[in-house]
């Protein structure tokens, strides 16, 4: 069976909108919210992690929607994300994906 967020976390409080295309759930429920994931190049791909629309229930505070790129090799070590994005703006999110993507097939 695979994992959806909603199976994931089944009291999340936000529909995710449609994500561009390559983007696959792989929400956990051992993380602090839902997230997607999609390959950018040959060993990085980018994550979205989508938070509670209630800041209350936010675990780690801060904005709702965060981009990072990270290296496919490396899942554990914090240290090799790169944060792209933080914030509560949704559009923003699709416009830095359409950034980088087509940064990448430059």
């Amino acid at each position: 069976m695979r994992c959806t967020y909603k199976y994931e976390f089944p009291n999340f409080d936000y529909d995710i909108p449609q994500l561009p295309e390559g983007f696959v759930d792989v929400s956990w429920h051992n993380d602090v919210c839902p997230s997607f994931s999609c390959d950018l190049n040959e060993t990085q791909e980018m994550v979205v992690w989508v938070n509670y629309a209630d800041e209350n229930r936010r675990e780690c505070g801060g904005l709702q929607f965060t981009l990072v790129v990270k290296d496919k090799e490396n899942d554990c070590d914090p240290f090799d994300f790169a944060c792209e994005l933080e914030t509560d703006s949704w559009d923003a999110i699709l416009n830095k994906i359409s950034s980088l993507t087509q940064g990448a097939k430059a």
